[in-house]
């Protein structure tokens, strides 16, 4: 049935979280009722769009929004507001609702429409099933910049947050509680308004003429017109001129102050608090926190707050583009089906950009950079290549030093890359059929490695008898008769061996990239983010740039879809690295190398390659073999209880005078913070601790010792931000104490990494850190406002990593909490390794992790150093996140908090 109105597919689209109709069938009942009241209201029929089935059938191969598109092409939106619908990684939300806001504000009648009274409706009408969260109404309001003006269907009582349904109306126990039919007939009618109002526009109804009847004066002729009838009553004139003028001052200045008041109001009261939420859950939504911060400065500019807001959502940077004039663009990096918003055009001083997104630099001519905001410094300049400059789907990548965060590999960061061409796409199946097209199997020039098969040399032509597909040609392992299966031209090609891929590499005039080159690409702005916008779908491969997940350089399908292979041979011969991991992985291998038989040819290898360029001379130095640091913890065994207790003894210190002189240096007014110096337990060297103290408890107090993550080594003094992660401990009442380990902060040396290594260097500053977190519990013991039989420890990053250490060693620990902590690749010596420590950690341990968690990864590092901790099963617990390096922020709190309280006991409020 059509629209009512030509050039509309429907009257009513109905969008809805599927999961919202499964429980009783709430949205099906919902519609059927609608349907049967606009039958009631209307004269014509009314159409209606409603997907009994979840995506509409959607296919992950489909186009959605294009598939979307007619049936959006409706009136009026009615999105059933749920708990769960405010959510810009659903299906809903994404598609159709944002889909359908951003449709609307472009087509002939716009997002609001003036109905037959005069007053103005939106095309969005909300129906509200639950009370929302203060983020999810900011979040709405957001997004369609305006206030939620929903029709509620909640059942309302002490305790219940449901949607109210019809038979509800026979049971209504409160003369407060809203009855379901009459919220139906209120959709209804108000559905009916907003239709007759675009009527109207469509077919203008002629103006009816003017009626003897004197119209009311406008607010300009108000005062007049008062006038006029006082004096025909009698009225004193001079009363009647003070009185209006007195009324027209305080109208005017309602008229104008009251809606910026208002503004002001919903500013500070609304927006500000949600924006801190969005903070304090780790950027859940980063651009909406920017938008509302936006909104927000358009009133309240000079709040302190919104100040105080502004550097932990956003940074103000410098863009410029050589040539200029190239338009900027962003959207968020978790909402890639957005419409790109307009920045400006370069060059660009001093603007906001917020965290967490992706942004285009585009110029007519020019080829189009695709970054994130994680490659955005404070001062940036970009050079435009012309179209046809570079080869095809090729993307330049400036000179850097790498950051090598891959597990295993991550002893050669540091290295620098000069400027080099990378592939934006993994190789297709349909590029490398050119290369056997071309003769690529027969020309034994571009086979210029030899080729090893279980260790021993085999000639090329025993090589290339084993590169076939399954039907003996030439090829791919998993292709037949010389060619990729059916539809599949644009996936990458895969069941390639590393020799297969660097022929191809050589007969395209490029190569494979080095272990070097792919990290430096590999960077992304927050992995929880790229792992879930690619494929690791366990089933198949998709097609190359499919999927949103990019990295900060703008290059697709570095995490799944096929494992890469790279350049770089291992140290066991006949071994080469491939990175990112394949569709049929674990999402943790994106932060994994493995080291493969360059032989092999598993379904999920596959590449991409590189260009090198005339100027670069860093090539040479980044090509050698290396060797992978992998560590199996299922069948590495600690050391016994006797050379346990031998290494003990190096961790030995005198007990002797602390020598401690305090120094008061803040204030927060929540907390202060005292600055103790004492004598190091070795040495001549002193030890620094800061004291956070709540001052809303009463002492004595609980203290928590805090080792900080690995930044604390590059940094000379402490920063508040590093304190205030943690400020919710001070809030619930218990001390923060925050020893600085030798090589960090005011003690920095020549420490330079947190990872573990074989030295002697790492193995003494180990034992130095264990000293100073005994002689900082010795301290503690000398104070009357501490109590020092209830010590808690929270490890964070690198922390965590010592969470399993420290506390076999000090055992006036009492409970343990470490944020994102696990075990490393890396060996040392065995006096200071994490793995003879951990199962003599005893004292309850709480792990709080991320699936996609780069540094730890969960199979390999998490759940080994959990299994291997000698606490009793009873007393440790581990909490693995759909998050990355981080977890959210009130899940951290609520967990921690509650650890303390039940092995520290509750605090003295």
């Amino acid at each position: 049935m059509p629209s009512q109105i030509p050039g509309f597919e429907y009257d009513i689209f109905i969008s809805y979280r599927q999961k919202d109709n499964k429980y009783d069938g709430w949205v099906t009942e919902f519609v059927t009722n609608l349907k049967k009241e606009l039958e009631a209201t209307f004269k014509d029929d009314v159409s209606i769009y409603f997907d009994e089935n979840p995506h509409d059938g959607l296919l992950e191969t489909h186009n959605v929004n294009r598939s979307l598109e007619g049936k959006l092409k409706s009136l009026i939106i009615v999105p059933i507001i749920s708990q769960t619908y405010c959510d810009p990684k659903s299906f809903a939300w994404q598609h159709e609702f944002v889909t359908f806001h951003q449709q609307i504000s472009q087509d002939r009648f716009g997002k609001n429409v003036k109905l037959a009274n005069g007053n103005f409706a939106g095309r969005i009408l909300p129906v509200r099933i639950h009370d929302l969260e203060p983020e999810d109404i900011a979040l709405f309001e957001a997004e369609t910049q305006e206030v939620m003006r929903p029709v509620d269907f909640i059942y309302r009582l002490p305790g219940v947050n449901r949607q109210l349904r019809a038979k509800d109306d026979e049971q209504i126990k409160s003369p407060n509680q809203i009855l379901y039919r009459d919220q139906i007939n209120k959709v209804a009618h108000a559905i009916k308004d907003i239709v007759t109002g675009l009527k109207n526009v469509q077919h203008p109804a002629t103006s009816p003429a003017p009626t003897a009847k004197k119209p009311l004066p406008e607010r300009s002729e108000s005062i007049p017109e008062i006038k006029r009838e006082a004096v025909r009553h009698g009225k004193s004139n001079h009363k009647v001129y003070l009185y209006a003028g007195i009324f027209a001052i305080i109208a005017t200045a309602a008229y104008f102050l009251i809606p910026t008041w208002l503004h002001q109001q919903n500013a500070r009261n609304e927006l500000l608090p949600a924006i801190q939420k969005l903070v304090d859950d780790n950027f859940t939504t980063p651009s909406r926190s920017f938008e509302m911060a936006t909104e927000a400065a358009k009133y309240i500019p000079n709040d302190s707050a919104l100040i105080k807001l502004w550097p932990k959502i956003s940074r103000s940077v410098t863009l410029q583009t050589q040539p200029q004039g190239a338009e900027v663009f962003w959207k968020d990096y978790d909402r890639p089906g957005d419409a790109w918003k307009k920045i400006g055009t370069t060059p660009l001083q001093n603007i906001r950009i917020p965290f967490g997104i992706r942004m285009k630099i585009e110029k007519t001519g020019f080829e189009t950079i695709l970054v994130t905001s994680a490659r955005i410094n404070v001062e940036n300049n970009f050079q435009l290549d012309s179209i046809s400059q570079l080869p095809e789907n090729m993307v330049r990548i400036p000179s850097r030093v790498t950051p090598m965060l891959i597990v295993g590999l991550e002893q050669y960061a540091g290295k620098r890359v000069g400027e080099f061409l990378v592939d934006r796409f993994e190789v297709s199946n349909k590029e490398y059929k050119k290369f056997i097209d071309a003769g690529g199997y027969k020309n034994k020039r571009y086979w210029n490695n030899p080729i090893l098969s279980d260790g021993k040399e085999i000639s090329w032509e025993e090589a290339m008898k084993l590169f076939v597909d399954k039907t003996g040609k030439s090829g791919p392992a998993g292709w037949e008769v010389g060619s990729y299966p059916n539809e599949k031209e644009n996936h990458p090609v895969a069941s390639v061996s590393w020799y297969e891929a660097a022929a191809y590499a050589t007969w395209a005039g490029k190569r494979l990239p080095t272990v070097y080159h792919w990290s430096v690409i590999a960077e992304t702005p927050r992995t929880m983010s790229i792992i879930p916008l690619s494929n690791f779908n366990g089933t198949t491969t998709t097609a190359v740039g499919s999927t949103e997940g990019i990295s900060s350089f703008g290059i697709y399908d570095l995490a799944g879809n096929v494992r890469e292979w790279c350049s770089n041979e291992s140290i066991k011969k006949g071994q080469y690295f491939t990175l990112g991991g394949g569709w049929n992985d674990a999402t943790y291998a994106f932060n994994d190398a493995y080291s493969a038989n360059g032989i092999d040819r598993s379904v999920a290898n596959g590449f991409r390659c590189m260009k090198e360029l005339s100027t670069d001379t860093t090539l040479a130095t980044l090509t050698a073999p290396m060797s992978f640091a992998f560590r199996d913890y299922k069948k590495e065994k600690p050391v016994d209880e006797k050379t346990f207790n031998i290494f003990l003894r190096q961790y030995a210190y005198d007990k002797s005078p602390l020598n401690d002189k305090i120094q008061a240096i803040a204030d927060s007014g929540m907390w202060k913070v005292e600055k103790v110096t004492m004598d190091a337990g070795y040495g001549k060297d002193k030890l620094f601790i800061y004291l956070f103290l709540p001052k809303d408890a009463k002492p004595p107090y609980q203290p928590v010792l805090y080792f900080p993550g690995s930044n604390v080594i590059y940094m000379n003094a402490l920063s508040s931000t590093m304190v205030r992660r943690l400020d919710f401990i001070l809030k619930s009442g218990r001390a923060i104490v925050l020893p600085v380990f030798k090589g960090t902060f005011e003690r920095r040396d020549d420490l330079n990494s947190d990872l573990a290594d074989e030295s002697v260097f790492y193995k003494d500053h180990v034992i130095m850190w264990r000293k100073d977190i005994g002689r900082t519990i010795d301290y503690l013991e000398t104070r009357q406002d501490i109590l020092a039989d209830k010590i808690g420890y929270f490890g964070w990053s690198w922390g965590g990593y010592m969470g399993g250490i420290l506390p076999a060693i000090e055992t006036r620990i009492q409970a343990v909490v470490l944020h994102v902590g696990g075990m490393e690749m890396n060996k040392s010596l065995p006096e200071v390794d994490q793995l003879n420590f951990l199962p003599h950690v005893h004292q309850p341990v709480l792990m709080l992790n991320g699936k996609h968690d780069m540094f730890f990864p969960v199979e390999t590092s998490q759940k080994p150093m959990f299994n291997l901790l000698g606490t009793p099963a009873k007393d440790k617990k581990i909490i693995v996140y759909e998050a990355g390096h981080l977890v959210p922020r009130t899940d951290l709190m609520k967990e921690s908090l509650s650890w303390y309280d039940r092995y520290l006991g509750p605090v003295n409020h």
